[in-house]
């Protein structure tokens, strides 16, 4: 993996006053997608990293961090990288007083809270932007992990170091009831197709799911809404906070702060 030295040569600011990183002769940018309070106030923003080739043509980041043929510690650098200009980027808005939830490759999880050097940096970003551990969720995705005893440690170390921890995707692949009691996150983000189910009448898991999270403690997001009948269904199941394509799409964050000063 790359070294501190080096992961910060390659990012630089454009004239635009945002942040990007250049790795391998792809283009790293951030966009945010606000997550809403009942009120529909924002609570927070949630940093997704869009990538292009040297052609200029996008590669989906679900496609690119599941990849077998990329190797494993180019997608380490791209998600270190990705990291850091998200927190610089997230830093310079308007909305630098919010949540910041920043997705995390479990693997990379176990990596993070142990590598010294790399935590050293993500912190030292952190406290120059003028923002503080306990602002920015870790939001681990719903990927598979060889050991998830291992995530759980490491999940317990990140929480220790300050930061919040979220589970995304909550219901699919490895997003699982088994995982949410290892890690014992912060907030629990619920997929949407358990939303789609309980619109169509099957509603345990997502009533089970909101019962596991008041169990533990945890914040619940209820993720992908797209029409207001789900968002008026959600309100009635007493989500704490609400993400979705009706209520904002992932931007960056001059075109929301455009939009709050209109």
């Amino acid at each position: 993996m790359m070294s501190t030295s080096q992961l910060l040569s390659c990012i630089r600011k454009q004239a635009d006053g945002q942040y990007i990183a250049k790795y391998a002769k792809l283009t790293l940018r951030s966009v945010f997608q606000p997550i809403y309070k009942k009120d529909i106030s924002i609570v927070g923003l949630e940093a997704l990293v869009r990538i292009t080739n040297a052609n200029g043509t996008m590669i989906r980041p679900d496609q690119f961090f599941q990849s077998t043929t990329i190797a494993a510690q180019d997608l380490l650098n791209v998600e270190r990288l990705s990291r850091l200009i998200h927190i610089k980027n997230f830093a310079q808005s308007h909305f630098h007083n919010k949540q910041l939830f920043l997705n995390v490759l479990p693997e990379a999880a176990k990596i993070l809270a142990r590598d010294i050097t790399y935590n050293r940096l993500l912190k030292q970003t952190i406290y120059q932007s003028h923002l503080v551990n306990e602002q920015i969720v870790m939001e681990l995705l719903e990927l598979n992990v060889e050991d998830e005893s291992s995530l759980s440690q490491a999940a317990r170390e990140l929480s220790q170091g300050g930061f919040k921890l979220a589970i995304d995707d909550y219901g699919v692949n490895a997003s699982t009831i088994e995982r949410v009691k290892g890690v014992r996150p912060d907030i629990i983000k619920m997929d949407r197709s358990l939303m789609l189910r309980y619109e169509n009448g099957d509603w345990k898991a997502l009533v089970d799911a909101l019962s596991l999270a008041r169990t533990l403690h945890s914040k619940t997001v209820i993720e992908g809404i797209e029409t207001e009948h789900q968002l008026n269904l959600m309100k009635k199941l007493g989500f704490d906070m609400y993400q979705g394509y009706l209520l904002a799409i992932p931007q960056t964050l001059d075109v929301y702060e455009e939009a709050k000063t209109a």
